[in-house]
Order: C-alpha cells, then structure tokens, then sequence
C-alpha cells in the first residue's frame, strides 16, 4: 500500500490520534461522514513503529484509509491504485 501525506483534523487536536471528522488531500477538503473501521499495528512488538488505521466515508461517500504514524506524529492516506 502506498500512502501519501494529509492534513487531518480529529475530535481532539492536543492528540494525535483521535477520531478523524475532516481531512484535506490534494488541495480538497473531505469531511468524515462515518468511521467504518479502525485497527492497530506495532503497539505489541518493539520493533515496529505504532500505527493506527482509520477507514472512513466522506460525505460524498467515498472511502479512504487514514493512517497515523505515532512516531513521526503524521499522517497518511492510502493512495488509490490506478487501473490499467
């Protein structure tokens, strides 16, 4: 999976990693209608780095995958495969 930086906006913008209610990718903003799903990767094993994975649904319903790298205090969005 390829992930390209974004500008999110959570619930609580003194931590990282809440919950997701807008985000700004390519000069666009998207506002989160719904969060479908959340998981965790590294939290359990120390040589990874804590990630957290959000996928949400605009309010155009469209789905994304928001990814915050804890580490690095960042975060991602997964980058659509193009067809062809």
């Amino acid at each position: 999976m390829e992930f390209e930086k974004v500008k999110v906006y959570t619930r609580d913008e003194y931590k990282g990693a809440q919950e997701p209610v807008a985000f700004v990718w390519r000069g666009r903003r998207y506002e989160v209608a719904e969060i479908l799903d959340r998981w965790y990767e590294g939290r359990l094993d120390s040589t990874r780095f804590p990630l957290s994975y959000f996928k949400v649904r605009t309010g155009e319903g469209e789905l994304h995958i928001l990814r915050y790298h804890e580490f690095f205090r960042a975060w991602g969005i997964r980058v659509p495969r193009e067809s062809g």
